[in-house]
Formats: structure tokens, C-alpha cells, sequence
């Protein structure tokens, strides 16, 4: 370390806040976007079937795009360089997108800013995680918790915005977030100089075994279970009667539920292979918080529910971050990650088209449709475990 450096730059303490700057950034336009850019397309005249297609094109793109656009991290471009030029292109993408009015230009620039910001968030895991892993971070949740915090002032600020000024700053404000979480990537800290060195001697030396197919597809099955929950929740709650102001407290619940984890046992992103344990735990919430939802249980019951979020997403996030950093190749971290959002976007994106044919024909009955699909992870992650032990004895 030069003369030249702060005095405690280089503490754990100071690692970690460079870093939860760079996640609390990265999700403040997460927040933001959600809940608005529908509100903005639809003030553009766009019908609920041309915004159905622009809303699903981030989907296809993380699918398409996401890992190998993580993966020039293994090869070419320093992480933090990356990630700092792909929320720049994002910001540009975005202001150019608050001069558009038509459908075809609007689909073609959301696009340009999918393809961009696909690798936004595993590279941010990439950049923690390595930290984590060569003992200069203790716990990830603790960094990562603050990305929960600002999706959630995001939805608050930008309920605020839209209803003083109209939906017209949306695409200014998402460029702006973007711009601010460029400048956060810039003063991340760089990757251990042994992860660094891996990195740059090239991706080709392995491929991606069975076992890290099978934790990537168990975890992408667990996290999809929530697809009927976002696509379909709000709106079944409200068929039940509960008041936006409830139906509003149900979403809070869920995020500090997710937090709380986060804050509490975030140190299972560097429990290696045994992430996959985790995985398991949470596909077992998934199906007892979805399956419970099917029968109605009324609001009280519901708050439970929702608090299983942070069982059945958290812990499943960290379980998975886990489980894909212990089986990925050395030097394809980066790309380990990609392939990680892509199956997840995949499984994702599936069972919200499915869902929105199970909730026209079963209502309520999407939820227990989603038990199976937990099932179906757990099982893959109690494969990928025996697996890993009758290869090298771990797990």
C-alpha cells in the first residue's frame, strides 16, 4: 500500500461501505424502474400489449446476453472498468430514450439498456463475493443488504416524483441512477491480485461441470417459484379485499424479511458447495409460502407468508452464490455468473408466461402450481450434493 493511501483505506470496514456504495447505487434504479417505466411507456400511448412486449425484452435479453457480457470480465476488461462502462451505456440508453414516442424506437433503445445493464448486478456479486472469498470481507449480506434498502427508497421516491411531476422524468431519472451507480463502480475496490491474475490468463482451461448445472438449475427453479407472486400477487390480494395500503405493506414485509437475512446469516454466500443445503431450505419455504397462498389464508397469515421471503429468495440467493463460486473454474467466475442470471432469467421468464395462463384458468390454484417447481429444485440440489460428494468427498 503507497504512502499515499488514506489512513484505514484499506480496512474491512472501509471495504465494505466502497462496496455497499456500489450495490445501494447499483438498485436504487432497480426500485425506481420497476414500478415506473410501465407508468411512462403507457403515458407514450402504448397499448397493454405493446408494453407487455417492451417489459419482457430485459428478460430475453439477460437470457441472450447476460453471460457474455459477465464473461468479458474473465478475458478482457477489468470488473470494475466493466461494470462501470455498462451503467454509463445504460445512462445513455435511457436518455435517449425520454426523446422517443413510438413503439419500434422505444423497443430497440429499452433493449440497447437491457443488454447493458445484464451484467450489472452479477458483476457487483463477482467484485463481494471475490472479496469475500480471499478473506478481506467477512460476511456479503452485510454489503449486499443495502441494495434491498435503496430498491425500496427507490419505489418510495419515485411514487413522490411521479406523483408531484407526471411520468415524464422516468427516463431521466433511471439515466441518472445509472450515471451515479458508473461513478459508484469507479471507486469499488479492484479484484484481489490473485483473483486478478486468474482472471486475465483466459476462460478456455475448463468448462462448467454437471454438478455446477445442477446448483445453477436448482437455484433458477427456486427463485422462478416466485413468478406467479409478482406477476399475480397484487392483483389477487386485491380480488381478496385487502387495501392498497395493505397489499403495499404485504410488498414492504417481504424486503425486510430479505434484509434481515441478509444482515443475519449473509455469511452463507462463503459457505461454499454448502450452499446448496440453503437452496434446499429455501425451495422447502418456496413451496410451504406458495402453496399456503393458494388457499386463501387471510391477511394476518399472509403476513407470514411474506415473511418466508426471506427464507425462499434470500436464502436462495446466497445459497446459490455460494454453490457457484465454489464449483466455477477459477477463471470463469465472471462468466459463472452470467450463466447463473441466464438460467434464472429463463426459468423466470417461463413460468410468468405460464402463469398467466394458470391464473386465468385456476386463480388462485397458480400459487400451488409453483409447489412442484420448489420440489423440482430441491431435488436438483439434493443431486448436485451427492454428486459433489462421490466426485472429491465434499458437500
Amino acid at each position: 500500500m503507497s504512502s499515499s493511501t488514506p489512513p484505514g483505506f484499506g480496512s474491512r470496514r472501509w471495504l465494505a461501505a466502497r462496496l455497499s456504495l456500489m450495490h445501494g447505487l447499483n438498485f436504487v434504479g432497480i426500485g425506481f424502474y420497476l414500478p415506473f417505466f410501465p407508468i411512462w411507456l403507457g403515458s407514450k400511448g402504448l397499448s397493454d400489449v405493446d408494453i407487455g412486449y417492451v417489459l419482457a425484452t430485459p428478460i430475453l435479453v439477460r437470457v441472450l446476453a447476460a453471460s457474455w457480457i459477465t464473461g468479458l470480465a474473465d478475458r478482457h476488461i477489468p470488473p470494475v472498468l466493466l461494470l462501470a462502462l455498462l451503467n454509463a451505456c445504460g445512462a445513455a440508453a435511457y436518455f435517449g430514450l425520454s426523446r422517443l414516442d413510438t413503439l419500434v424506437p422505444i423497443a430497440l433503445v429499452t433493449t440497447l439498456a437491457a443488454v447493458a445493464l445484464s451484467g450489472v448486478v452479477p458483476l457487483a456479486d463477482i467484485l463481494t463475493t471475490t472479496q469475500v472469498r480471499a478473506g478481506r470481507l467477512r460476511d456479503y449480506g452485510r454489503v449486499r443488504l443495502w441494495g434491498s434498502v435503496t430498491f425500496v427508497l427507490g419505489n418510495i421516491a419515485g411514487g413522490y416524483l411521479v406523483a408531484r411531476h407526471g411520468a415524464w422524468p422516468i427516463p431521466l431519472v433511471l439515466a441518472g441512477c445509472s450515471l451515479m451507480a458508473a461513478l459508484a463502480a469507479l471507486q469499488a475496490p479492484p479484484l484481489p491480485a490473485v483473483a486478478a491474475v486468474a482472471s486475465g490468463q483466459g476462460a478456455s482451461v475448463r468448462g462448467f461441470s454437471p454438478t455446477f448445472w445442477l446448483a445453477v438449475t436448482a437455484a433458477a427453479c427456486v427463485n422462478a417459484t416466485h413468478a406467479a407472486l409478482y406477476a399475480f400477487g397484487s392483483l389477487h390480494w386485491r380480488s381478496l379485499g385487502f387495501s392498497d395500503e395493505r397489499i403495499g405493506f404485504l410488498w414492504a414485509i417481504a424486503v425486510v424479511a430479505e434484509i434481515g437475512v441478509f444482515l443475519f446469516v449473509g455469511s452463507i454466500a462463503a459457505r461454499g458447495a454448502g450452499g446448496l443445503r440453503w437452496i434446499i431450505v429455501a425451495a422447502l419455504a418456496a413451496g410451504l409460502r406458495f402453496g399456503a397462498m393458494a388457499f386463501d389464508p387471510g391477511f394476518s397469515a399472509t403476513i407470514g407468508l411474506q415473511l418466508l421471503h426471506g427464507i425462499s429468495f434470500a436464502c436462495a440467493h446466497l445459497g446459490a452464490l455460494a454453490a457457484v463460486s465454489a464449483l466455477a473454474p477459477e477463471t470463469r467466475r465472471a462468466a459463472a455468473q452470467g450463466r447463473l442470471v441466464a438460467v434464472g432469467a429463463l426459468a423466470m421468464g417461463t413460468l410468468t408466461v405460464l402463469s398467466g395462463y394458470l391464473y386465468r384458468l385456476l386463480g388462485p390454484g397458480v400459487f400451488l402450481a409453483m409447489v412442484p417447481v420448489a420440489l423440482v429444485g430441491a431435488g436438483l440440489a439434493v443431486l448436485a450434493i451427492a454428486r459433489l460428494r462421490s466426485d472429491t468427498g465434499r458437500g
